[in-house]
């Protein structure tokens, strides 16, 4: 027999009603907060390209004339409101949006640096939509602008994007009581504003008189100021519309193809999407050297990194003028080596008499990873040799042979993407290795702040570890392998760290959601697998039974990862679309379906 729940008589319901309401407005009228409603203590606020010398320069004032001839003082962020002065936060290279905060939040290297990336084990450009597909650091952000026409409006009334994000964060914030310690919104429309020259002080004054009203609103809620944190992942070089580098007609002129995938030491794929200051290359490894040669010649070209081919962690650095320089990185110590061979590229010379003054230089000429940023902080091209040797191996999981930094008089964009520029201002870019695109902000109401990179600043507020779990609260599926998972730097998942401890090798198929924690852990996923396009033709979709999740012993009950069959083989480079069913009594439909690439092996490609 199942016992019902004892109801209380209408009259003790009553009087425990009358009684809540009483606490509550007493509660209210001497602003303290309700017990098991408290507000998140801190906002974590991602602001997109905000630069570091816009808010510097704002923070100290600056005076404005209009067109009559009067004056009009703007300031923002002072210390009369509590805040410490801001910090500068470098940047990855290339200084661009997914990379950057990818690295902030210590997530898994994306694919590609950018959403159109050349993918080497599927040898194919692969492109998805800018506007409609989410990374990871968006899906742990507690408040972003979801909706697909509100993101792609950013890019043509930036302004009232911004007002719309800054009136959703107020909103959104207010309801999450109970929530946990930290909140945490990104912001898009910051950076949208500016490639479409629009006044980014005027923006982050708004920004600033809307959140003094929501401290002021959660100082009565609350009883107690809101901590803050600001930051941002690149800068912006504020330079103009830009002249238009030509790499592909550049290097069709010298006899190579611009192709979608490398067949011979004459094809190159030029991945690109939107307006950037920088130029990504890939190529046949053997074709690099002479390659980065040709490229120090196209115009535009500030300065050339480059992989070394057949020689881990070796890179070549070259600028326009032809100067070259080697650089070593040993990521067993974290320590890297610049050595000038002919002429000083990234004009690190003077920094390296420095070091050797101040005795900061090891065993043939390596220097610490902070030793190099302390020395390069505030230089033309801060913490060059980490981000790029970042870059060119762990930035992404399908790093570029060649990497180009443009001189910020120009820009790279596609010849449609050029055309349609042409119908709005632009006024910024980011995206090289340059301190204009790289310097980043750091703010903070509660504690001064350090100067920092993308790579370190979760060190200074506990690794950002209360971010949103998306994984127990939303649906998805993806391909994994365990050496792509061991890029992940701030393990906050324990499935993620008893995935990489688990044995045996392979592909893996990872699953979560919240209808799978009312399931049986050991109910069989039926995966259909099917070639696309799919014509009426086409032959019936290969199933799978996967019954074996793997035994994590930090798993949970709404996630689960499976082995996909070492003998599986499909068509070589080829698309394919994967969708799977937890087989349950009633009839429903996938519980996921998304979409890969094939191997020249015919293997599923993750990424």
């Amino acid at each position: 027999m199942i016992a019902a729940p004892r109801k209380a008589p209408v009259d003790d319901l009553g009087r425990l009603r009358a009684g809540v309401a009483l606490l509550a407005a007493l509660a209210l009228l001497a602003g303290l907060p309700l017990a098991g409603h408290a507000l998140p203590a801190r906002l974590v606020l991602a602001l997109d390209g905000v630069a570091y010398r816009d808010l510097q320069t704002l923070q100290a004032g600056i005076t404005r004339t209009n067109f009559w001839g009067r004056t009009r003082r703007l300031q923002a962020f002072t210390a009369t409101e509590g805040y410490f002065p801001v910090g500068r936060l470098i940047s990855t290279f290339p200084s661009i949006s997914d990379v950057a905060w990818t690295d902030i939040f210590g997530d898994r290297p994306l694919p590609g640096y950018q959403r159109t990336y050349y993918s080497a084990a599927a040898n194919s450009l692969m492109a998805f939509d800018g506007v409609t597909t989410t990374m990871e650091y968006e899906r742990q952000m507690d408040w972003q602008a979801q909706n697909k026409l509100v993101r792609a409006m950013g890019y043509l009334f930036p302004e009232r994007s911004f007002r719309y994000e800054m009136h959703g964060l107020a909103v959104d914030f207010f309801n999450r009581a109970s929530q946990p310690r930290t909140y945490y919104a990104y912001f898009r429309a910051s950076d949208d504003a500016q490639h479409l020259d629009r006044d980014i002080f005027a923006l982050l004054c708004q920004l600033d008189q809307q959140l003094q009203k929501l401290r002021a609103r959660y100082q009565a809620r609350e009883g107690r100021d809101l901590e803050i944190v600001m930051l941002s992942d690149h800068g912006h070089n504020h330079a103009g519309r830009g002249i238009r580098v030509r790499p592909r007609a550049f290097l069709e002129q010298a006899g190579y193809h611009v192709v979608n995938s490398i067949s011979g030491p004459r094809d190159v794929v030029l991945p690109i999407a939107g307006v950037e200051s920088w130029v990504e290359v890939h190529c046949d490894p053997r074709a690099t050297e002479k390659l980065a040669g040709l490229l120090c010649q196209l115009t535009g070209v500030e300065v050339l990194a480059a992989a070394v081919p057949d020689q881990s962690n070796r890179f070549l650095v070259m600028n326009a003028k032809g100067e070259r320089a080697g650089l070593e990185w040993n990521p067993s110590r974290n320590s890297f080596r610049y050595a000038p061979v002919d002429g000083d590229p990234l004009k690190y010379r003077p920094v390296l008499d420095a070091l050797a003054r101040n005795h900061q230089l090891e065993a043939g000429d390596f220097a610490s990873a902070e030793s190099w940023t302390a020395a390069t902080m505030s230089h033309h091209y801060p913490l060059a040799l980490e981000r790029i040797a970042q870059g060119l191996t762990r930035g992404a999981l399908n790093p570029a042979t060649i990497l180009i930094s443009l001189d910020n008089r120009y820009v790279n964009d596609s010849w449609p993407v050029q055309q349609g520029s042409r119908l709005v201002d632009c006024g910024s870019t980011h995206g090289g290795l340059d301190d204009l695109c790289s310097d980043g902000i750091l703010l903070s109401n509660f504690t001064p702040t350090r100067d920092t990179s993308t790579a370190r600043v979760a060190g200074q507020f506990n690794n950002f570890f209360d971010v949103k779990d998306y994984h127990a609260v939303e649906t998805g599926a993806e391909l994994v392998t365990k050496p792509e998972e061991s890029l992940t730097r701030i393990l906050r998942d324990p499935v993620d760290r008893d995935f990489q401890q688990s044995p045996g090798e392979g592909i893996y198929l990872r699953i979560w959601s919240p209808q799978l924690a009312a399931l049986d852990g050991q109910a069989p996923l039926t995966v259909a697998i099917e070639k696309l396009p799919r014509y009426s033709t086409s032959p019936r979709p290969q199933r799978l039974m996967l019954d074996q999740p793997l035994p994590l012993s930090a798993g949970r009950a709404s996630e689960r990862i499976y082995a996909l069959p070492a003998g599986l083989r499909l068509e070589p480079l080829a698309e394919y679309r994967l969708s799977g069913w937890i087989q349950q009594p009633a009839k429903v439909g996938p519980l996921f379906i998304f979409s890969f690439r094939t191997s020249q092996e015919g293997r599923p490609v993750p990424f």
